[in-house]
């Protein structure tokens, strides 16, 4: 790579693209138009070596008319005075072929707005036009959809009589070819089909339809779409008109689709251990409530002694101690009520009702709870006795939002806790201590992002066709003065809520992408990202500065979020992770399945890779955990999607996540997370990686 010429001095982010990318051939000019410098991608996509091109005008890559016309001369007027130019259009190569080329002009200027240079983008296109032109040929052809459809595919004419069908039509809906034929009324057929259904259809004319049994997910056509319902089978039709004045459909049986769908939105709302609602079930409850009634009463829980029960006894006993809560929760309260996991042993109460003395019903129940939970539990034969520390807030006295009352709820249980545990408290205006306890730990953490207290582990992954590691994924630890390592789980959600997560997240993508740097070429390092981090400014300067600091090539960068990234400003979000891809990063789903519509995600934007969550692994003694993952791997397949499977912590789990047909697992039975030094041992450790395996 030849320097560039005096008076073109492009910053970091044009030479990391310059440097670093192989995907887009990428040059700077001079004002005038003469190549200054000429990357890899620009030498595989135009045949020249830099030392042969460098020096030259950039018009040589023009066809002779468009020289003739004066094409190169208009575009960089174009980007001189507008500061970008952007175009597609024929351009040659060394060897005289042609291809179609997306370009993009951009002016550079030095610190006295004085212009100094283009950098210039080029990326070939010709297969996509092909490919568009070729898609643009088949839509013409409607017969040619009969060739590849799984679906059912019937034609109308413009008096509603049957043109077309294929085998599939007739299958599904059990109708044979004597029934089928050219000319048959549609009407009465469809009459005799539908007499032992109920059809489920929105208004025509305006796309996707929300039926009242389940949000319509996919149609081929989509601009009039029904449901139909045969005794168990559902049945999916999109209609199209046609200029003739006839109509095109698909009919597709998604009964399994369904099932599939509830059970994974069932997922997403309820605890995957007890089957209570869980935190996103609560807060849309509480807000919901709040909004309606204006009254609420909130009981935040925490069960003592819950972790010496646990250690003692195993996660095993933990988890069937854990149901035993659930059970007697449920039989403390009304069906009006709500009581919801939040995860580990927290749990909170929602009444929704709370009457004319709010304070006593709340004391009642309290009561009622405390007692409850507090009677013996049988372990295996072995008797267990924890109890239950309760904070209430009331609303509207102590909170007239669902934040505000669950964090005074919170802070109540706090004092309860503090009061001696298994008891109840109620929130009181003067609890301050509590409050300083949270607002010294913000201070701490504030210190502890300027001073640098934190550390990276990294937790392998492993390539399940290969048996290879294939990456590590990056996790934060606070290396406290006083207290010692710190997991995630305490400091990221304050650091999220004060803004702290910015700079520290900025600490982790440098130091993740330096550490890996040193690592084998084919390992990649994830690094994950939060929601605050896409809203604040700066994200994908950090990415590149980070990249360009370390020398990480970007396909060795993996980002991982989770849907809370995408329902801030989804298409604000998405546009920036389309940018973010166009640097070369990778981009994965993490968490998949645990929020609102994650398959609606999916369809918007191509993640490189979708991690199932561990709480799917951990079923996997239930069928339709089995069901599921299999699901999550084919739409991954179609996607062109890798699929990662995490939590994998047994033998057992490690041979259903291969046999579902995931490509790759994370968790315990390979590895904790490690540091650095210990990180490179278990690398160099090949006989334990393959035992591990």
């Amino acid at each position: 790579m030849r320097a560039a010429q005096p008076g073109v001095s492009p910053d970091p982010m044009y030479r990391l693209l310059v440097q670093g990318v192989r995907d887009y051939a990428i040059y700077m000019l001079d004002p005038d138009g003469v190549v200054t410098n000429w990357n890899a991608g620009a030498e595989r996509a135009k045949g020249y070596r830099a030392e042969e091109i460098v020096g030259r005008t950039f018009a040589c890559f023009y066809g002779p008319a468009e020289r003739a016309a004066g094409a190169p001369e208009r575009n960089l007027a174009v980007a001189r005075r507008e500061g970008r130019f952007e175009d597609e259009g024929w351009r040659l190569r060394k060897d005289g072929s042609q291809f179609w080329a997306h370009v993009v002009i951009d002016a550079i200027h030095d610190e006295d707005g004085c212009l100094v240079g283009f950098a210039k983008i080029t990326r070939d296109r010709t297969e996509q036009r092909a490919a568009a032109e070729r898609l643009r040929e088949t839509s013409e052809n409607l017969n040619l959809a009969l060739s590849h459809m799984s679906q059912g595919l019937y034609l109308l004419d413009a008096q509603g009589r049957l043109v077309l069908c294929n085998d599939r039509f007739r299958e599904i809906l059990g109708l044979g070819e004597d029934e089928t034929a050219r000319g048959t009324a549609f009407p009465g057929l469809l009459r005799r089909v539908l007499a032992r259904s109920r059809a489920l259809r929105g208004p025509a004319g305006r796309g996707m339809r929300r039926t009242r049994r389940s949000p319509v997910m996919t149609a081929v056509f989509g601009s009039d779409v029904a449901e139909i319902a045969l005794g168990e089978q559902i049945l999916l039709i999109a209609t199209r008109g046609l200029p003739t004045g006839g109509t095109v459909s698909t009919i597709e049986d998604v009964t399994e689709r369904r099932r599939i769908e509830n059970r994974i939105f069932h997922l997403a709302h309820h605890d995957s251990l007890t089957g209570l609602a869980n935190r996103a079930a609560f807060n849309a409850y509480l807000d919901n409530l709040l909004a309606e009634t204006g009254a609420a009463t909130v009981l935040s829980l925490d069960l003592d002694r819950f972790k010496a029960v646990n250690d003692t006894f195993g996660h095993p006993a933990g988890d069937v101690l854990l149901n035993a809560v659930a059970e007697r929760l449920r039989d403390s309260l009304r069906e009006v009520d709500l009581v919801a996991r939040l995860g580990g042993d927290e749990f909170v109460v929602v009444l929704a009702d709370p009457g004319p003395e709010p304070e006593r019903a709340a004391r009642a129940v309290a009561e009622r709870i405390i007692a409850m939970v507090g009677r013996p539990v049988d372990l295996d034969g072995q008797s267990a006795q924890i109890g239950v520390s309760i904070g209430i807030a009331i609303a509207p006295r102590d909170g007239r939002d669902a934040g505000t009352l669950f964090r005074h709820a919170d802070i109540a249980l706090y004092r309860a806790k503090a009061a001696g545990r298994n008891t109840h408290c109620f929130y009181e205006a003067g609890m301050s201590a509590l409050l300083a306890s949270r607002n010294r730990l913000e201070l701490d953490l504030r210190q502890a992002v300027s001073a640098g207290e934190f550390q990276l582990q990294y937790q392998p992954a492993l390539d399940l066709g290969r048996r290879t590691v294939s990456g590590c994924e990056a996790l934060v630890r606070w290396v406290h003065p006083r207290r010692g390592l710190i997991g995630p789980g305490e400091f990221i959600p304050l650091a999220e809520e004060t803004g702290l997560i910015v700079p520290l997240g900025a600490w982790i993508l440098h130091e993740a992408c330096r550490e890996a740097a040193a690592w084998p070429d084919a390992l990649r390092v994830a690094v994950n990202v939060s929601a605050v981090q896409f809203e604040r400014p700066g994200l994908e300067h950090n990415v590149a500065a980070a990249l360009a600091v370390s020398g990480l090539a970007p396909n060795r960068l993996e980002l991982e979020i989770t849907e809370s990234v995408l329902m801030r400003d989804s298409e604000a979000v998405i546009a920036c992770l389309h940018r973010l891809r166009a640097l070369g990063v990778r981009i994965a789903l993490d968490d998949f399945g645990t929020g609102y519509s994650s398959l609606g995600y999916l369809r918007r934007f191509p993640f490189d890779r979708i991690k199932i969550d561990r709480s799917f692994i951990s079923e996997i003694d239930a069928r339709e955990t089995a069901a599921i993952v299999r699901a999550i791997v084919s739409l991954g397949g179609d996607l062109g999607a890798r699929i990662t499977a995490e939590g994998v912590e047994t033998p057992d789990q490690l041979n259903f996540v291969h046999r579902m047909g995931c490509q790759e697992m994370q968790g315990y039975l390979l590895s904790c997370p490690l540091p650095v030094p210990e990180l490179r041992c278990f690398l160099a450790r090949t006989p334990a990686l393959e035992r591990a395996a």
